[in-house]
């Protein structure tokens, strides 16, 4: 048997990220050997570590593999090498062994110059081409994207990733995310999402699912829209629907938001909803002839943010806004969520998942959710960036919504 030997290099926050003990558990889970050559420890707060390490493998597939999951890690070759770019055969289809993206920053090395890989999303492939003046541009494309004859970045050699590390500054938000909080911890964290999105030069989009508005918090939402702290709204056809529901008819799936009491034919006012915003043709048409005058949706058009509804499977009607069509639905998403510096993801596990996905690992995510596995769901999905406040969404918001507008000179 032939061992195969490969050495890789690594450098970033490494010990206290937990990087390090992740590239040693990748090796052994895979059936390699590791030893390390050369490791220096970053000095102070800032200055990275960095650490030459022997990988030993007994075949190809093996080194193959863990150079792979390695690759995600931010560990290169210890060799400058180029990238390999085969042309895609057809429309929708690559070559076999395509380099398949994450969502951390990427870099590719080509003509012995490095370049930035822009567009970055997960479950990718890299696509080089040349502008408009000739310069060589490298950017990430769904499959259903790629054109026949496009130069598809193929196998490891010549990819850079550059992990997001961990921020001292968000070491706060740890006790949040393995456990139901109490009240004194969702007001810590309700303290520290304040201020992180009280920074006006932020982009703050919100996905939101239907349970903000059976939980009462639809009225929140619409006053965090209304003054400013969030810049676009991802949701589907359901928040839509029982948003407007509440406010045309006082109820949620039929139930009293008063009282939570069941209101006698209640269970066909969201389809009632559902009747006016298609009679009017629309709902910013329902807002135009004063009969839709408050909600999340109301708010969204009043102040002119963006916003997408993405259809399912299980829609009713749906709204006229609500896009069906699933490959226009994710571009709309990922047209609105460019810029993005925080996504505030409530109680919509799968929605939320989705758009995960299509985000940079800079990008930070606060996902609130009432389970908890919501949260790992996503982390499990590689959206490692994520933190969890496992509460009532409800709640939330109405202590969100009150720390902000409420008690403006409370400092934050």
């Amino acid at each position: 048997m032939t061992l195969i030997e490969k050495i890789i290099r690594t450098e970033g926050h490494l010990i206290d990220s937990g990087l390090l003990r992740r590239v040693f558990d990748t090796v052994i889970s895979d059936g390699g050997r590791f030893e390390v050559l050369d490791f220096t420890i970053g000095r102070n707060n800032d200055e990275f570590s960095r650490a030459r390490i022997k990988i030993n493998a007994d075949d190809v597939v093996d080194m193959n593999t863990i150079l792979l999951k390695l690759s995600t890690l931010g560990c290169v070759i210890d060799k400058e090498e180029e990238i390999t770019l085969v042309p895609a055969p057809a429309d929708g289809v690559v070559p076999p062994d395509f380099y398949s993206t994450t969502n951390h920053e990427t870099f590719i090395q080509l003509h012995g110059t490095t370049i930035k890989v822009d567009k970055l999303r997960m479950d990718g492939v890299i696509v080089v081409g040349r502008d408009d003046v000739g310069l060589v541009t490298a950017s990430v494309r769904k499959l259903r994207d790629v054109r026949k004859g496009d130069s598809i970045v193929v196998g490891l050699s010549g990819v850079k990733v550059k992990p997001e590390y961990v921020e001292r500054s968000r070491s706060d938000f740890r006790f949040m995310s393995a456990e139901v909080s109490t009240e004194r911890k969702v007001r810590l964290a309700v303290d520290r999402v304040a201020e992180l999105i009280n920074d006006r030069n932020k982009k703050v989009v919100t996905v939101a699912g239907p349970v903000v508005v059976h939980t009462g918090g639809a009225p929140d939402l619409a006053r965090l829209i209304e003054n400013g702290y969030i810049q676009a709204l991802l949701a589907g056809n359901a928040v839509a629907v029982h948003d407007i529901e509440a406010d045309l008819y006082g109820t949620s799936l039929g139930l009293d938001l008063q009282t939570g009491r069941p209101v006698e034919m209640g269970h066909r006012n969201h389809l009632r909803a559902i009747n006016e915003v298609r009679r009017a043709g629309s709902i910013a048409a329902l807002v135009d002839e004063g009969l839709l005058t408050s909600g999340i949706m109301f708010s969204a058009i009043r102040t002119g943010i963006p916003f997408s509804l993405a259809g399912s499977l299980r829609d009713d009607g749906p709204l006229p806004e609500t896009v069906t069509d699933m490959n226009q639905a994710q571009d709309d998403h990922s047209r609105i969520l460019e810029g993005a510096d925080i996504v505030l993801m409530l109680s919509s596990m799968l929605h939320s998942i989705a758009v995960g996905n299509m985000l940079p690992a800079n990008v930070l995510t606060i996902c609130v959710d009432i389970n908890p596995s919501a949260v790992a769901k996503l982390k499990d999905r590689g959206s490692l960036q994520t933190i969890g406040i496992v509460t009532d969404v409800g709640l939330f918001l109405q202590l969100l919504a009150s720390k902000l507008l409420d008690h403006p000179s409370v400092p934050i």
